[in-house]
Formats: structure tokens, C-alpha cells, sequence
């Protein structure tokens, strides 16, 4: 258990996805087995206080195994079966005490044909009709969505459409979600862009946002692990973790941060024991242990490349720092060093540590490398020093303390 209390486990997002059968979808019986292992999951998220993001899609048997023949919810305006559906489901929810912590999310990525092998009308129909059952069988339950694979823009008419019809029918969800997983983009601009499309709309833009899938397999290593959570931090957005793994491996693994023997070959056993953490699991780590304290102001690299997230704990100044998988050489400036005690001009020791890496994100790896102590001259209350990323997957930590 110490794996979930050492990274501040927080929220999971699950529906018991690609487990045999497809769901509802296939039958009663497997809508059941997909139901089961969602409460494992809400029971162990609920026990260390954690959030819970139930996924209707996969219970439904939508999870990239389905075909188009498959049902989907008004199929030919026939809406019997998904009202039958929403009934069982909110049924099984009361029954096993699951409304404490649970956010609803009405469907995955509807917009990729892997997940709603249907029109983007028919989804409409289907988001306000779960809504609104929603809301009158489970009053002050969260609802999130849309949950699309690619952010907003107003040539995207997923979005454009949705938006327009929400706030139309007020069918608003509690957060706002959608998903950063293309290798590119970035947090301020993502944000942005959805509050320039939801003014116009007549729709508030203080909701929550929650990006409940993100980064590409590649970017689930230290250097990119650290990005990721300052450009989260930097919009005070929730962030889930993606989850590539497939089959009973998704269920494995803690979404990646651990690996186990026989991880990743023939000879995997779902059910095998023994983990150890990987890599990029020491990056979440120091950020739940260490990085406590007051959230300090940062900007990326002007390319946006490099990262950093500061924090100023009682005694001590942590700065979490990372790249976005690539190499060169940044500089981090601290400014205003008098407004926390320190004196305008002298000698600042800081202590580093390096979270090593590697591309296969089973390999076990231990605490992060301490580097040592170095003291650096400055003067006015600024220092500048540079961050020497020869290789793509490091994350450094920086730590100074406040006063001499």
C-alpha cells in the first residue's frame, strides 16, 4: 500500500475496460464483471480518500474492442436500451454506496471513432439525455466531460457544436475535461482557448478543469513527468495520468509507475506480485512528500521545452524541473530571493538531485541520484543558473533554504 501513499494518490478513472465480453452491450452478465471490478477500484480509491471517475463508456463495452454492428445508445431513435442501461447502473451505484467521491463521466473521447462508432448528433442526444437522468436520480453528483481526445478551437465542431448545445439545454457538467495527449500543445494555451469559446457562450469559465488523460507513452519518463505536473500546477488543472497499456495489463501497473517481473514479455502474469516503482514514479513521489508549501509563480521556456514548479515551504525552497523529452540547455532565474528572507546579494547554496531514466518504463529504479551541494553568487535578489540537459528523460530537483 505504500505505493499509493508515497505518490498522494488522489484520483482514479476506470469502468473495467477490454475485460472479457463488452459490457452491457454483450449482456447482463457482462455488464456485471465490468461493475465488480469498477467497485474494486472505487473501494481501494475511497480508502486512501481518493477521487473516483466512473466511466459509463466502458461499462457499456465501448473500449476499442466493440465494432460498429455493435449497439450504441439511440441506435435509430430507439433509446429503451440505454434508459434500461442508466437504470441498472444508478441502481448498482446506490446499492454498493458509491456516491461518496464519485464524479460521473459521460463518455470517452466520443469524438475518436475507437470509442463512439457514431454521429456527433447522436452523441448530443445521448450526453443530455445521461445528463439529465443524472441529475434527477443522483442530485449533486459531478458530472465531467466532454472528454475529447483533442482540445478546443473554434475550427473544431466538436466542440464548437457541444458548447452551443449546453448551453443551450444547460446541460453544464461540473468540469470541464478533455484530454492532452498529441505530443504537443501546452496548458496555458489549451486553457485559453476554452475560455475564449465559452464566453460567447454565455457559459462561466470557473468550472473546474480536468485533464483526465495525459501524456503520450514517450513523455511518461522523469524529465517529461516533471513538465507535465508544472504546466498542470500553472493552471490549478486535475490531472490523470494516460494510460497506454492494453487487455489486463491496463489494470496493472498503477497506470505505468510500477513494473513487476516478467513485465511487458510473453511471460507477463496479470495476476504476478512483486513490484517495484519505475522511473517516473520518483517524480510523483518527491512531488506529493516534498514539494509542500506555497505554489510560487514560473513561466516555461520561452520555446516551452523546459519547466519548472516552485514551491517556498517553511524552510526551504523546492524547485521541481523538467524538460518535454528533449535536450539542450536552460536556465533557470529566481528573482525576488529578499521576499523570503534572503539577503539582496550573496552566496546561495543549492543542493540537486537528479530522477534518472529509460525507455522501458518497467525497469526498476531507486531514489533519485543526489548530486550534491553548490553555491552560486548573485545580487539585486536574482540568480541565474543553467540546467545542463544532456539526455531527454532526466528531471532535476533544486532545493535552498530560506534563510542562512
Amino acid at each position: 500500500m505504500a505505493f499509493y501513499t508515497d505518490i498522494g494518490f488522489n484520483f482514479a478513472r476506470t469502468g473495467g475496460a477490454q475485460l472479457p465480453g463488452n459490457g452491457w452491450m454483450d449482456g447482463l452478465a457482462t455488464y456485471q464483471a465490468r461493475f465488480q471490478s469498477t467497485l474494486s477500484n472505487y473501494k481501494t480509491a475511497r480508502k486512501f480518500g481518493a477521487s473516483f471517475n466512473l466511466l459509463i463508456h466502458d461499462l457499456w463495452g465501448a473500449d476499442t474492442t466493440e465494432t460498429s454492428a455493435d449497439p450504441f445508445p439511440g441506435d435509430n431513435g430507439d433509446w429503451v436500451n440505454f434508459d434500461n442501461f442508466m437504470t441498472r447502473l444508478i441502481s448498482d451505484l446506490k446499492a454498493n454506496n458509491m456516491l461518496p467521491g464519485l464524479i460521473i463521466d459521460i463518455w470517452n473521447e466520443p469524438d475518436l471513432s475507437y470509442f463512439w462508432k457514431r454521429s456527433e448528433s447522436q452523441y448530443i442526444q445521448m450526453w443530455a439525455r445521461a445528463y439529465y437522468r443524472l441529475q434527477r436520480d443522483l442530485p449533486g453528483v459531478p458530472t465531467t466531460g466532454p472528454s475529447y481526445s483533442a482540445s478546443h478551437s473554434a475550427g473544431n465542431s466538436w466542440w464548437t457544436n457541444w458548447l452551443a448545445f449546453i448551453a443551450q439545454n444547460r446541460s453544464i457538467p461540473t468540469q470541464y475535461s478533455w484530454h492532452m495527449e498529441g505530443g504537443g500543445g501546452d496548458m496555458e494555451s489549451s486553457t485559453a482557448a476554452l475560455r475564449s469559446l465559452l464566453a460567447p457562450n454565455g457559459l462561466a469559465t470557473t468550472n473546474t478543469i480536468n485533464i483526465n488523460e495525459y501524456a503520450v507513452l514517450g513523455e511518461q519518463v522523469p524529465s517529461a513527468g516533471a513538465w507535465w505536473i508544472s504546466q498542470l500546477e500553472r493552471v490549478n488543472a486535475i490531472g490523470l495520468r494516460g494510460n497506454w497499456l492494453s487487455t489486463g495489463a491496463l489494470h496493472d501497473y498503477m497506470a505505468g509507475l510500477l513494473g513487476k517481473p516478467n513485465a511487458g514479455t510473453p511471460a507477463y502474469n496479470v495476476t504476478g506480485g512483486g513490484y517495484w516503482p519505475a522511473a517516473e514514479f520518483h517524480v510523483y513521489k518527491y512531488y506529493a512528500k516534498n514539494m509542500t508549501g506555497t505554489r510560487c509563480k514560473t513561466q516555461p521556456t520561452p520555446d516551452k521545452r523546459g519547466e519548472v514548479y516552485a514551491v517556498v515551504d517553511t524552510n526551504v525552497v523546492r524547485l521541481l524541473v523538467g524538460s518535454r523529452v528533449t535536450t539542450g540547455t536552460f536556465y533557470i532565474q529566481l528573482q525576488n530571493l529578499h521576499s523570503i528572507g534572503l539577503p539582496l546579494s550573496g552566496k546561495l547554496v543549492i543542493h540537486t538531485y537528479a530522477f534518472k531514466g529509460s525507455t522501458n518504463h518497467f525497469q526498476e529504479f531507486g531514489p533519485p541520484q543526489d548530486l550534491g551541494t553548490y553555491g552560486h553568487d548573485y545580487s539585486g535578489g536574482t540568480l541565474s543558473f543553467p540546467i545542463f540537459q544532456t539526455d531527454s528523460l532526466t528531471a532535476y530537483a533544486f532545493e535552498f533554504r530560506r534563510a542562512a
